[in-house]
This record gives structure tokens, C-alpha cells and sequence, in this order.
């Protein structure tokens, strides 16, 4: 548990975030289909990309090289059957697009994950690779752990029924080991990390609007610079915009047009944001400064949500303390990660002193409410936890929060980043 109270004052800071978590991921998992040294600097080292890490490694990759900015990973492009099971940690990424590697082993493939991910579903992602022709098995209800038995198999063409990175990135992945080309179709965009990393290493990819298709065959591998990530970068966006006289500027961030709708939705509620662009390799890059408190009550709709699904939480917190009644929907997806994020969220904030109603698919908001201290829970959610330190920044009085060792999912430095900056001992971190 650790005690947390308001922050008293206002700040101009900058602030470095972690390289980003999907990229890290993509990177590592890669590299085990790619022929040579996978060069990954400014990577993500945290507990869910080290289950990348160990799955990798499981399928034949060395690792070569790693330090806290650096990793090396070589392969020969070509899967070995591992000789155990494959434990996924609490990484759902790394599970998910694992079927897709294991579609192209020629061997057994066994994965298992903690008590949280054995939860999560998995059967989107089973029921298309088994009409690839791969041999998948599980628990009950489509959950972990899955054992799959790939090798040869077919190409096809899918139209998923929800936008989902994960699922096409699986499934595209099992396109490259496949006899034909493999082909999804979603509602709408998802992330596009893995079609632009794929292409990046030579695969043969074509994207015509919503649809995405890849060729079979192997990859290069490549040097890879990680921007910092989005969704860490959001928790100090949101500390900024949730009080007066904050500003924070995050160099180094990745701006993947996917990844940015959390910022839009800021910039709707009046927050000033400015975006530096600095490169456009691997992906779009550059500073982002935000500075003024949010205003306006927003109305988020479903098709807005895949480019900010982990932000989402945080739209609810900064609703609090906007003039209206903002609405958030379309983000059912938000009930089946680490915790149900939609419950979980209305738990903490509700505790706090927010007038916040759950709807099946989101809230509805009533604002501006002033927040208290209480004695709040993550529910071992990473993403949960650190929601609750940024509304605590405006809370009156004191916040209890049980459950804060679990940032060292995806974010390992947020409470030595977060007290840092309260304290003011450094400009620059």
C-alpha cells in the first residue's frame, strides 16, 4: 500500500517515458521469424516484454545482448518446438500473437499465462487460426492455457467482427507461414504497428483501407529504434490536464496516428497541445508539450476507442472535472484486460467522489466534481493503479492505494517518475 496526497503546486517539467510496449513486443516476437541479429535499442523492460522475451528464447532465438536500453536477439528464422511449456506472464500481447508463431512450428506449442491472463479470451483468435488448418486446444470457453500444433497450413481471408491489433497481428503472423496469403478485414483501424514493422523487415504486405494482406515468407532482421510510448505518456498527459497551472513535454514519443486518439479527445476537452514531429522512422516521432486544464464534456463513440483503448480510463477521470455531463461508450473491450477496466474504474473513481454511472460499454459522467482521498484498489491491474495516483494529484486529503506493485507490468519507474516530479527533484527524467 502507499499513502498519496494532492499536489499543491503547479509544474513545468519534462518528463521521459519508457519505449513503447507494443513495439517492444512486435520487435522481440519477430525477430524469431527473421533471419540474423535483431537490434532493438530504447526498448521496454518490464515484466510483460520479458514474457516476450522468454517465449522467444523458447522457440530457438539467443539472446545475444541486454542491458536496460539495449537488447540482441539472433535467430535463423526458423521456429524449434520447445521443449515446455511457455508461461506468458500476465502479457496478453505475447500469448496472442504467440498462436500466430506457432501456427508455424512443427512441433507442439503449449502456453500458459498468470491467474489473470488464464481469464482473458482467447477464442477470437482460436476459431480463425483453426480454419488456417492449425490444431489448437484449451480450456473450456476458448482460455488458456492453449496448446497448438502448427507446420504446414492454409492461407485465408477473415472479416473480424471488432477491431482487434492482437488478432490481426496473430493472424498475420500465421500468414507468413502459410501456403497462400492471409487476409483480415476489421471494422475499423487498429493499431498498425505489425504492418508497418512487417514491411520494415522485408515481408510482402499490401493494406487496402480496412483490409490487410500478407504474402508467405521470411523476414530480415533489422535495427530497430523504440519511440517512447503513447499510453505511458498518457497518465502524465492526463496529471497536466486534470489541474491548473501543469505542463508537461514528452520527447521522444512515438505520434503512430493509431496511437494518438487519447490526445485528440484532450485537445476536445480544452487542453493545449503541441506537437513537434522529429522523424518519421521507424514509425512517427517527435515532442508533444500539453499545458491548460480540460473544460469541456466530450461524447466518445466506438469508433474513436481503438486508437486509445488503455487511455480510456482516463477520459473518465478527466470528465470529472469538466462543466457537463460527458458520455464515454464503445469500449466493452475494456471488461476482459488485466481487471474489468469499466468496473474497476468506476469503483475507484466513485470512492473518490465522482458522479459517475457505468454503462455496459463505458460511463456517463457528471463534472465538475470535486475529488476526496479514500482507500482505493488496482485489483493487481497496472493500468488501474496508476489511474487512481493521477486522480490522487487533485484529491483532497489522503489516498490509500493498495495495489501499486503492479505498474512493474508495463511501466517499472512510474512511482519513482511520479514522486520526482511532485517533489521536484528533477526537470528532467
Amino acid at each position: 500500500m502507499v499513502e498519496l496526497t494532492a499536489w499543491q503546486h503547479g509544474f513545468n517539467r519534462q518528463v521521459r517515458v519508457p519505449g513503447d510496449k507494443s513495439l517492444t513486443h512486435r520487435a522481440i516476437l519477430f525477430s524469431a521469424v527473421a533471419h540474423g541479429d535483431m537490434e532493438i535499442e530504447g526498448w521496454l523492460d518490464a515484466a510483460d516484454t520479458r514474457s516476450s522475451l522468454g517465449l522467444v528464447q523458447a522457440l530457438g532465438v539467443q539472446l545475444v545482448e541486454s542491458s536496460a536500453r539495449r537488447v540482441v536477439l539472433r535467430s535463423s528464422g526458423l521456429l524449434e518446438e520447445p521443449s515446455a511449456v511457455i508461461d506468458c506472464g500476465n502479457s496478453g500481447t505475447t500469448m496472442r500473437l504467440a498462436t500466430g508463431l506457432a501456427a508455424g512450428v512443427a512441433g507442439l506449442v503449449v502456453l500458459t499465462g498468470d491467474e489473470s491472463l488464464v481469464r482473458r479470451p482467447m477464442q477470437r483468435v482460436i476459431d480463425p487460426l483453426a480454419q488456417l488448418g492449425v490444431t489448437v486446444l484449451s480450456r473450456g470457453g476458448g482460455y488458456a492455457p492453449l496448446a497448438l500444433r502448427g507446420g504446414r497450413h492454409r492461407g485465408g481471408q477473415f472479416v473480424l467482427p471488432v477491431a482487434s491489433a492482437q488478432v490481426k497481428s496473430a493472424l498475420l503472423l500465421a500468414g507468413l507461414s502459410a501456403d497462400e496469403a492471409v487476409s483480415v478485414q476489421e471494422p475499423t483501424r487498429s493499431r498498425d504497428h505489425t504492418e508497418r514493422m512487417l514491411k520494415v523487415m522485408g515481408a510482402s504486405v499490401n493494406v487496402a483501407g480496412l483490409r490487410t494482406t500478407v504474402q508467405p515468407g521470411r523476414l530480415n532482421a533489422i535495427g530497430f529504434d523504440v519511440p517512447g510510448d503513447p499510453s505511458a505518456a498518457a497518465f502524465w498527459c492526463a496529471l497536466a490536464a486534470v489541474a491548473p497551472d501543469r505542463v508537461v513535454t514528452v520527447p521522444n514519443l512515438l505520434f503512430n496516428p493509431t496511437r494518438t486518439g487519447f490526445f485528440r479527445v484532450l485537445q476536445r476537452m480544452g487542453s493545449r497541445l503541441k506537437w513537434e514531429e522529429a522523424g518519421q522512422v521507424p514509425e512517427p516521432w517527435g515532442t508533444l508539450t500539453v499545458s491548460g486544464m480540460v473544460q469541456q464534456a466530450i461524447v466518445v463513440e466506438a469508433a474513436e476507442i481503438p486508437a486509445m483503448v488503455d487511455e480510456v480510463p482516463l477520459l473518465a477521470l478527466l470528465a470529472t472535472q469538466c462543466e457537463g455531463t460527458s458520455v464515454i461508450g464503445g469500449a466493452g473491450e475494456l471488461r476482459v484486460k488485466e481487471s474489468d477496466r469499466i468496473r474497476v474504474t468506476t469503483e475507484i473513481l466513485r470512492t473518490m467522489g465522482a458522479k459517475i454511472e457505468e454503462q455496459p460499454d463505458g460511463w456517463v459522467i457528471e463534472g465538475p466534481t470535486p475529488l476526496h482521498g479514500a482507500a482505493v484498489d488496482g485489483r493487481g491491474d497496472h493500468r488501474m493503479a496508476m489511474l487512481a495516483a493521477v486522480a490522487a494529484t487533485v484529491a483532497r486529503g489522503h489516498t490509500q492505494l493498495t495495489g501499486e506493485d503492479s505498474v512493474r507490468i508495463s511501466y517499472p519507474r512510474f512511482f519513482e517518475q511520479y514522486w520526482a516530479l511532485k517533489n521536484g527533484t528533477s526537470s528532467r527524467f
